[in-house]
């Protein structure tokens, strides 16, 4: 069995105390030389980004840029593209299994990228539109409209049925996408038309919690890690809507950095980054909004711009050095019973 090792990996078993420096530097020289073990190096890491930045052009071209002349095609002419690229797509799949999982997985999600065009074809072709003709399909991923309901339903559909096949994180990526863009298309249908803006907000950020929730119940730290994805469109999606929503005290603002600040918290507790970037933007810039409010046409406001910049480095710096540390002192001060089952712990059980 071939094992993927990296020196991130070797560097965090350093920075937990589980091997010391010296250790990680002679496991890394012996397993060098070891055959059966594959270096994840920079070679490696270049392919890996190739492979995805391929998926994610393939993805785009059957989708974004699709543009109206199109649908000059008929109903029936785009279902059969979508349906020729997707039957390619898996067979080169099943191909690739045992050459690049990696790659093989990639492959079955761009098939699931070619679902919003096939469905669109089949129900233009049959003229079933349960909401209204909603346009285009080029406007399927610009305009916010109820009648895209059926297509983001068969993507989501799609990309569940596809997981087993695909094995890999990122296949999760389309299905928490489309859910994303189905949230967006629900509001039109029970809020009234004027003051859509904000009730996208709330909605984005209700959203972002209920995909939160769903991703911490499926980690389990074990296997293909299905959550990650639904973690960084939930925390995009619930950080954008408090964000964009606007603050009419400084208490709502004060509130929204205090909400900043349990996110960089949760993210150290589920060890998951993507809760410690946006947390630590948000953070960050309540404390530019002060230093702006403050030394507003000040001369002294380049140098409190400059500790602002110096406190974010100092912080990253700091979080590096002291993960481990923070993440004790975080456990101190939870119930034995939430750190029984946060995700990290789960397969301990």
């Amino acid at each position: 069995m071939k094992v993927e090792i990296d020196r991130d990996g070797i560097a965090e078993a350093v920075r937990q105390g589980i091997i010391t420096q010296e250790q990680a530097e002679q496991l890394w020289q012996f397993w060098g030389k070891g055959q059966d073990i594959q270096l994840d190096g920079n070679g490696l890491r270049i392919s890996k980004f190739l492979y995805y930045l391929g998926a994610l052009i393939v993805i785009t071209a059957m989708g974004w840029y699709v543009n109206a002349s199109w649908d000059s095609l008929g109903g029936l002419g785009l279902f059969v593209i979508a349906a020729v690229y997707a039957v390619c797509f898996i067979l080169a799949a099943h191909f690739m299994r045992a050459k690049s999982p990696v790659l093989s997985g990639l492959l079955i999600v761009m098939a699931v990228g070619t679902t919003p065009l096939g469905v669109y074809g089949i129900q233009k072709a049959l003229g079933i539109w349960p909401s209204g003709y909603p346009g285009y399909y080029h406007d399927f991923y610009i305009w916010v409209k109820s009648g895209w309901f059926v297509i983001e339903f068969a993507t989501v559909a799609a990309g569940v049925l596809s997981l087993p096949f695909a094995r890999i994180p990122f296949a999760m990526a389309p299905v928490a996408f489309t859910l994303w863009y189905l949230s967006m298309d629900i509001v039109p249908l029970f809020f009234p038309a004027n003051g859509h803006f904000i009730y996208h907000m709330y909605v984005s950020v209700i959203f972002g919690l209920v995909m939160m929730a769903a991703a911490f119940v499926m980690d389990s730290r074990q296997r293909v890690d299905y959550s990650k994805w639904l973690y960084i469109f939930g925390v995009l999606a619930f950080w954008g809507g408090i964000s964009l929503l606007k603050s009419t005290s400084e208490f709502s603002r004060a509130a929204y950095c205090a909400v900043n600040v349990l996110m960089m918290f949760c993210g150290v507790l589920l060890e998951r980054r993507v809760f410690i970037v946006f947390g630590g933007i948000g953070t960050f810039g309540y404390i530019g909004y002060l230093a702006w409010s403050v030394f507003a046409n000040s001369f002294f406001f380049p140098f409190a711009l400059t500790l602002v910049g110096l406190g974010i480095a100092y912080a990253g710096w700091l979080y590096h050095r002291k993960q481990a540390a923070l993440a004790r002192f975080l456990y101190s001060l939870l119930p034995e019973w939430v750190i029984r089952n946060l995700p990290q712990n789960r397969s301990l059980k």
